[in-house]
């Protein structure tokens, strides 16, 4: 790749342990990691069905509500425990990872050092780039944003910001602390981040209203986390990244998040109808072309962008 993403800690120290399959043939490594992540992704969500389920039960029998188990999960005050759950995800695949793969919790990207700081500024720049993808769309006339006078439900809304924070970190540690380091173990980095992003935007393909511009926008976005993961190795900034990425689409925007729900909100955006192919219509923003390019600016400057040195700070 280019000299300002250096093999981070996550990768080296991965590459020496222990592999699932022992062979040299690249093909056959990427075959194979691919294929083992159907199962494990799979494995995860059957997990988080049976938990959800238990919760969604204990709640009939506490209350004695006639709704269905799926009457419950379709609830708007239910999602923030989903999306919640997905811990469930984050602590199987990290268990995976160090009894079965013998990988240490830094390969995953749990770095010890400025865990808030990096978090914070992980805030700070998936809010920016989303924010200019809304931007981009409101400018070309596809969008319109207006304040959210219906006022919101505070305590649902804290509840959305606790699930999202589980949610974007669980989808992370999976395809970028797990798959993403798995590849690059035997696999060249640029096609262990290529096969990790297509694994990301394949676990969307049952969302509604995905299209094929959704689908390569999904993909760009695992690339630009794969980008930062690799410049940083550090997962708590791309989980952060991730994170509000999700919530400010759905609970400041208003904005359907990957084609499905958006919960309270701050704000309402509307779409227009005949800029679907900027705005992304019934699939969120991330079906359109202004995510499209402020993924690929924001891969860009994490690739290109020169990391400054303690010297040059020091003699500024």
């Amino acid at each position: 790749m280019t000299n300002n993403i250096r093999t981070p800690e996550a990768v080296l120290k991965a590459k020496g342990t222990f592999h699932l399959i022992k062979t040299d043939n690249k093909i056959l490594v990427a075959l194979f990691e691919c294929l083992l992540f159907i199962p494990i992704y799979y494995g995860c969500l059957i997990a988080l069905g049976m938990v959800l389920g238990l919760l969604a039960g204990l709640y009939q029998g506490f209350t004695g509500s006639s709704l269905t188990l799926l009457e419950i999960s379709s609830q708007e005050w239910f999602i923030p425990i989903d999306l919640s759950a997905r811990v469930l995800h984050t602590i199987l695949i990290t268990l995976f990872c160090i009894v079965y793969q013998k990988r240490k919790m830094v390969t995953l990207g749990y770095t010890k050092k400025g865990i808030f700081s990096q978090y914070l500024m992980g805030l700070v720049a998936g809010l920016v780039i989303f924010s200019a993808g809304v931007g981009i769309a409101v400018v070309t006339g596809a969008a319109s944003v207006s304040v959210n006078h219906d006022g919101i439900n505070v305590p649902l809304y804290l509840a959305f910001i606790v699930g999202w924070f589980f949610q974007g970190m669980s989808e992370e540690i999976m395809c970028r602390g797990y798959l993403l380091v798995s590849m690059t173990r035997k696999l060249p980095v640029p096609v262990a981040v290529l096969l990790s992003s297509l694994a990301f935007a394949c676990i969307h393909l049952g969302n509604n209203g995905l299209t094929v511009l959704a689908f390569i926008n999904l993909t760009l976005f695992g690339i630009f986390a794969g980008a930062v993961f690799l410049r940083t190795g550090n997962i708590w900034l791309v989980s952060a990244i991730h994170s509000i990425w999700n919530f400010a689409q759905g609970n400041i925007y208003g904005i359907l998040v990957s084609g499905g729900f958006t919960g309270p909100r701050l704000l309402d955006t509307v779409f227009e109808p005949s800029k679907e192919i900027i705005n992304g219509g019934g699939f969120g923003l991330e079906g359109g072309l202004a995510v499209t390019i402020v993924l690929l600016i924001g891969t860009l400057i994490t690739v290109f962008f020169p990391k400054i040195s303690k010297d040059k700070t020091a003699t500024a």
